[in-house]
Formats: C-alpha cells, structure tokens, sequence
C-alpha cells in the first residue's frame, strides 16, 4: 500500500466531521450526546471531533434546553447546550453560467441573505464576472466564496478548461483571478457537481446514498452521488454527461461530435421543433408552458412527451451504468411538476427491463437554488478540510 492510500488520523478526523455537520444541516441543532447517538459515539468522541469547528468559529452553542425539552423524558444533570452554525459566519456563492452570473452571500445554515443576477456581453465575460463579484460582494466579510461554472473545471487550480457556449471563459483562472480581486479564498468545481452537493445536503437529497442531479436548461449536465460521495474524475475530469451520444445519426452538437444527449433534451431544440409544429410563442417555449396547454392542445401535448422521452433516454442510460434509482430533475423540466415526473417515469417503464424497481424522478423548481447551497459547502470543504460528499 502506498503512503498515499494510507489515511491519515486528520483525513479521519476530517470525514467525521463532516458527517457531524451534515446532521446538523439535516436534523437542526443537536446537543453533543444527540450527535454521538446518532453516529454510535461517545461525547467525548463528538467533541474532539468538532472543536476545531468550535474554535474557528464555524460553529456556536445555543442556549441550555431542559431535560425532557425535546423528548418529555425527565432527567437529572446538566441541561443540553445544542450545537448550531454561527450566524457570524458569512459564505459567498457564485454561479457561472455561460451568459450570466449569480451571486449570493449565505448564513452557515443555508440561508440566502442576498443575490444578484447580472447578464454577461459575449466577448466580455471575464470583465463582467469579476466586475458583477467585486460589487456584489464589497464591504462583506466572507469566509470565502464556493463557485459553480458551466464548463470543464480543473478543480485542482480553479480554472475553466473549455466552454462550448462561452469560448470567451475557456482557460478563465476563476479561483486565481477572484482571490487576487476581493482577498478571501475561492473553491471551483463544475456546476452539476455543485448542484448534487446542494441537494445532497440541503435539498432533496438529504435522504440519500446515490442519486443523479440534473440540470436543464440551454444546457445540459448530471452531477452524480454515490455512496455519499460526488464522483469526480483526476483534477476533476469527465462529468460532461449531457454530451454521451445518444443518436448516432442525430445532428452535430457544438462540442463537435454527433448526437449527444444535450442536442435533444435541451431548450434550443425543444424551441427548434416548437417553431416547427407552429406553436405560439415557440421561441420562448418552456417545458412549463407545454405542460400548461396540453389539456387544450394536442400539439403541445405531443411535443412535451417528444421532449421528455429525450430526458428519459440518457436518464435509462444512466440506469443501466450505475443503477442509481433516484434522480432529482432541476431547471426548464424541474418546473414541469408532478406531470413531468409522470411522464418520465412512464417512458423509463418503456426503456427499462422490470427486474428492478423503476427508478424514483423527482421534479424541483429552484431556480439555482441548490447550486448556490452546494457552493457554499464547497467552499466549507476547502476551507475546513471538510468531506462535504460524504
């Protein structure tokens, strides 16, 4: 075994301190002997565990709750002194998408305070990015800022390597450029992982091992949970989902190869066969929009379960790799609804063999939400040496 595979007492430190703070974002505030509890621990064990994020600060203890206060139980001793995130603590989030950027300052507990949108002029959005950050974030002392980017990411130096829909971001240092203009520590990592990050540990994933995380849109990508943990290739390689070729005779994607899953299951094409079948308003088309008139009109109707059977087909794909049974949808389908989710579910019944269970689709309207929260707990992870994908 070499000394690199060896784990080190910090790197289990580490891990465990992360799967504390996880139950904290989970279940609320919990006093120490609630976290040894649930983790089969002893007290001592959890604080030893946690002081480092005690005398940085991370995290606070709240008032004494009563014996019995939770669990109507009496008892004698001390009263619990639960453990919270300190509200002192402020995280910033930026998402980099090929024309815009998101920006917003977090509490430690996942609360958004603020956020900014701003468009970004083709050619010019390197300047718009640090311009947008730098105002946004004046005057607000953060613990650093997590940063999602659509894009190849090496996460190892913080810098895009090639972006189909935005060329004028390719070789971008974002980590390099944004520490050198507002002084605090930046952490990078493509924006599909940082949305599974999200809902891993905020939203819908909370609950979950392995699930897929997909985000749809003018793009599309799938950030991938096993086992608890986000899968990443060396520097933080591969990942680029939307582009597995799903019609080998299927029209040329601008990554240059043929028949990619994004040239059929995005908003480009989805407005391209609107236009086609007349549809009103086909160039502002939305999978909401036909979800809205397909009870009144049959071509609308028809596109939508075009549309979505596209979504189905990488999704079975996907199954049958790596047989994740759960997949929260987010973006242009994720606020389709509870009918997107029928149909999905119904075309995999078609694709897929019935040895197992369908798998579970869950439709979310977030509107970047989960990616702002899972920049966040990106950022804590480089900053705490914390496992945030466990």
């Amino acid at each position: 075994m070499s000394d690199a595979s060896v784990l080190t007492a910090a790197d289990v430190g580490a891990a465990n301190r992360s799967r504390l703070i996880r139950l904290l974002h989970r279940d609320g505030p919990q006093s120490r002997a609630e976290l040894a509890a649930a983790l089969g621990v002893s007290r001592a064990t959890v604080g030893t565990i946690l002081q480092p994020a005690l005398d940085a600060g991370l995290l606070v203890e709240r008032n004494p709750v009563p014996h019995g206060a939770r669990d109507g139980v009496g008892r004698a001793g001390k009263p619990a002194r639960p453990l919270w995130f300190s509200d002192a603590v402020l995280l910033g989030g930026v998402y980099i998408a090929g024309d815009e950027v998101h920006c917003a300052v977090l509490r430690m507990d996942g609360e958004v305070l603020r956020e900014s949108r701003a468009a970004l002029e083709p050619e010019h959005e390197v300047d718009g990015i640090l311009a947008e950050c730098e105002a946004f974030f004046a005057d607000t002392t953060l613990l650093g800022i997590g940063v999602a980017a659509a894009g190849m990411i090496d996460t190892d130096l913080g810098e895009i390597l090639d972006i189909y829909r935005a060329p004028g971001l390719t070789g971008m240092p974002v980590a390099a450029l944004l520490t050198e203009r507002l002084g605090t520590p930046v952490a990078v990592d493509h924006h599909p992982r940082v949305q599974a990050i999200g809902d891993l540990w905020f939203g819908e994933g909370r609950e979950l091992t392995t699930f897929g995380s997909l985000f749809t849109g003018e793009v599309l990508g799938v950030g991938i949970v096993h086992s608890g943990r986000v899968l990443r290739g060396d520097h933080g390689g591969g990942g680029e989902i939307g582009h597995m070729v799903v019609d080998a005779d299927g029209e040329r994607c601008v990554c240059g190869r043929i028949g990619c899953w994004e040239t059929v299951a995005t908003l480009p094409w989805l407005r391209r066969e609107a236009a086609r079948a007349g549809l009103p308003d086909a160039q502002q088309m939305t999978c909401s929009l036909l979800v809205a008139r397909e009870a009144s009109d049959p071509a609308a109707g028809d596109l939508l379960r075009r549309y979505l059977t596209n979504v189905a087909q990488g999704i079975a794909d996907l199954e049958q790799i790596l047989g994740l049974q759960q997949y929260v949808i987010h973006g242009d389908v994720g606020h389709g609804g509870s009918r997107v989710e029928q149909i999905i579910t119904e075309e995999l019944g078609a694709m897929l063999n019935r040895r197992r269970s369908l798998p579970r689709v869950v439709a979310v309207a977030d509107d970047d939400r989960s990616t702002l929260l899972g920049a966040a707990a990106l950022l804590l992870s480089a900053t705490f040496s914390l496992d945030v994908d466990r």
